[in-house]
């Protein structure tokens, strides 16, 4: 039996399409994975990076607006590559540290994949609210599983502008519709804290990308182009009580867990 097709696409326009080295040939680590970049556009850029197969895609105007037309269309050119599985990314702020697993492994026969956003406690239209907002700038796809509902996500996304951005109309969609076809993934494969010492209030920061798999923050990629993340990160030990604690050093212990950071604001 043949191998099932597996590719990862990118879709960019004007500047962005000349840089895709920046961060989406980092996915070239992954020898199981083609690496597709639709262009939107009237010619495909001077400067291609060896190993990205480009396609020239001639813009649409319905869609109103430059990058609205990037976010929605992506979701239908998985279509015309004959691909099994597809791995959908942002153009330039997404960043592969490790090899991935297969796509159907990640997908484990569900038709999407995908993790949550940062802030992923959101209300929507539909289901009403989720506590799992999915994250669009890395998607997982089961190509002929997923098209129907990648083609609903497009129809009501073009219904209506709410919003330049394709995020809102994508969980409203799996997140009512297809709940039961999904797969959430750890954050490994869509890490979106900052890297000390940038911060941003309500964004979450940390000193290492340690376990992480792929990266996506537009203010850290330099930073953490400069790191080599281990395979998974370590578990500090804890320090094991030798005795039995009074009843004032178990409530000294609960204020001291308390008081560190345990929710980002």
């Amino acid at each position: 039996m043949a191998e099932p097709k597996q590719v990862v696409v990118t879709v960019a326009s004007g500047p962005h399409a000349g840089r895709l080295d920046y961060t989406f040939s980092s996915f070239a680590r992954n020898q199981h994975l083609e690496l597709h970049a639709f262009i939107i556009g009237e010619k495909l850029p001077e400067r291609r990076i060896p190993g990205i197969s480009y396609h020239l895609r001639a813009q649409d105007p319905s869609f109103q607006d430059a990058m609205r037309e990037l976010y929605y269309r992506r979701f239908l050119f998985i279509d015309e590559l004959g691909a099994d599985y597809a791995l959908i990314v942002d153009n330039s702020d997404v960043l592969c540290l490790q090899t991935l697993p297969a796509l159907p492994q990640l997908l484990r026969g569900a038709m999407f994949a995908g993790s949550a956003e940062h802030q992923a406690g959101r209300y929507l239209l539909g289901q009403g609210y989720t506590s799992n907002y999915l994250n669009a700038g890395v998607t997982f796809w089961d190509a002929k599983k997923s098209k129907a509902a990648r083609e609903e996500i497009v129809i009501r996304g073009r219904s209506r502008f709410r919003s330049v951005d394709d995020q809102l109309t994508l969980n409203e969609v799996l997140l009512t519709g297809y709940y039961d076809q999904i797969v959430l993934l750890p954050s490994q494969y869509n890490y979106r804290a900052h890297l000390a010492p940038t911060r941003t209030r309500g964004w979450p920061t940390v000193t290492h990308l340690d376990g992480v798999v792929i990266y996506h923050n537009s203010h850290c990629v330099d930073a953490a182009k400069r790191l080599q993340p281990a395979a998974r990160a370590d578990l500090v030990a804890l320090t094991a009580d030798t005795a039995p604690l009074t009843p004032w050093q178990r409530t000294w212990r609960k204020i001291q867990n308390r008081i560190q950071p345990h929710v980002v604001r």
